[in-house]
This record gives C-alpha cells, sequence and structure tokens, in this order.
C-alpha cells in the first residue's frame, strides 16, 4: 500500500511527458481566411457566384516537429476533388490555357499585422515559385497528372534569412488568393457552384534537417460550398517528390 502513492505518481509523470510531446508534435493548418487557424478557424467558404470582384483567400501555418536550424525554404502541397466527374472551368486555374488563367494567386510575406501565428522570415519578402495543375492543362513535367476532377497545387517558397524553427511554435506558411473573374458575364467560366474539396497534404521544410509535415494539427481540409460531400481522406493518386517538383519547375 505504501509503494502505491509513488507508482501513482509515475505513472501520472509518464502520462504527463506523453501528453506534452503529442502537444508539440509537428503538423500542419489550413483556413479560410488572411490569417492562420488560430486567428480565424473557417473550414467552409460559400459564394453565390454572382460578381466578378469578389477574392477568396486561405492561410496555411505548420509546426516544426522539431528544431530546425537554418531554415531556408519549404514545398507545400494542396490537392482539390470536385464533386463533379470532372473538374469545372472555374477550377482550371493554369497561367497556361486555364479558363481562369491568372485567377490565383500566393505569398509567403506575412510581415503585415502578424496575428496568432509567428513569421519566419521577418523583414524579408520570401521568393515564389507555384504552379496549378489539372488533367486538362499544365499537367507536365515528371509528376504524373490528377484525375479527370482533380487539381493539385504545388508551391516552393524561400528566403536567405537561414534562422532557426522552434518544436511547438506555428509558423505562418502560406496565403492563396483566388478571385472570382469570368464567374459571369460573356465570357464566363462554369462550375462556380459546384461543391469542391481541398486538403493540405504535405509541407516539406528544408534547413540543416528535412521535416516532412503530412498531418493536421487541428485542420487541413476546406469545403467550397456548403454542399461539398467529397470526404476530407480525398489524396492524390501518388504523393509528389521532391525530385518531380524540382523537374517540374524546371
Amino acid at each position: 500500500m505504501r509503494n502505491r502513492p509513488g507508482l501513482l505518481f509515475a505513472v501520472l509523470s509518464t502520462l504527463t511527458a506523453c501528453l506534452a510531446v503529442d502537444s508539440h508534435a509537428g503538423g500542419m493548418n489550413l483556413t479560410w481566411g488572411s490569417g492562420c487557424w488560430a486567428d480565424n478557424p473557417q473550414t467552409v467558404q460559400t459564394f453565390a457566384c454572382d460578381a466578378n470582384p469578389n477574392t477568396f483567400t486561405m492561410t496555411a501555418s505548420f509546426m516544426p516537429s522539431q528544431d530546425l536550424p537554418q531554415f531556408t525554404s519549404f514545398f507545400a502541397q494542396v490537392d482539390l476533388q470536385s464533386d463533379s466527374p470532372s473538374l469545372p472551368d472555374w477550377w482550371q486555374l493554369c497561367d497556361q490555357g486555364g479558363c481562369r488563367s491568372g485567377a490565383l494567386s500566393g505569398s509567403a510575406d506575412f510581415n503585415v499585422a502578424p496575428g496568432g501565428c509567428v513569421y519566419e522570415w521577418p523583414g524579408s519578402t520570401p521568393y515564389v515559385s507555384m504552379s496549378w495543375r489539372t488533367s486538362q492543362w499544365c499537367s507536365g513535367g515528371a509528376a504524373p497528372a490528377p484525375p479527370a476532377n482533380r487539381a493539385q497545387w504545388l508551391g516552393d517558397f524561400g528566403s536567405g534569412g537561414g534562422g532557426t524553427l522552434h518544436q511547438g511554435t506555428e509558423y505562418y506558411a502560406f496565403r492563396l488568393t483566388i478571385d472570382a473573374r469570368k464567374t459571369t458575364g460573356s465570357n464566363v467560366c462554369g462550375g462556380c457552384l459546384v461543391p469542391a474539396t481541398l486538403v493540405l497534404n504535405k509541407i516539406s521544410l528544408f534547413g540543416e534537417i528535412t521535416d516532412q509535415l503530412t498531418t493536421p494539427l487541428a485542420n487541413s481540409c476546406l469545403r467550397w460550398q456548403a454542399a461539398s460531400t467529397t470526404p476530407c481522406s480525398a489524396t492524390p493518386v501518388r504523393n509528389t517528390t521532391w525530385g518531380a517538383i524540382k523537374s517540374f519547375y524546371r
């Protein structure tokens, strides 16, 4: 009987330690809006598809699974799947031939008014290299083309900062902004009302070591239009390798 308090303390100490490790496990968040998940957790974006001037922004953030010295860049992958058998023209966002070419922009610059997450490159403007891939347009490179009702966004961001990322700290990753050009009018690109699901599937951090993040912290799945039925577990046919990405960007 005398040993029980000590045993209980040991068990509780072990449990506390495990919970502490879990709370600092690496992962990713994705939310609608210009702030990170901690600023404005929002998983559904609805739009009546009745005006061209509108814009819609989603923001990604991440927490490294370990301290990462000399952090210089990261790669990210977002996959979209529409509820329709083929991807609507509204989601053909490629710069080369897409119906809504130019409607997608990206940035990793969070110098202005940071909120619930930390900006890892203060005072600098990161470079951006990104692509939007579909089966109809922009499906070149070493990676296979997405299936007919999917699209894949690939982004490469970096800076010469070379600072250290810290385990347990959530950092801003990137913002993607989609404008509503060609939603209405004579040159309309149809399918805006078709529900879709977007999933942040990967963020790879590069520095003194490489940290591969593939699991959500709180949320990595967004809905376009409230009636979307595609499950958040929808994933690409094959995870895109870093070698395939470098080949694609050449």
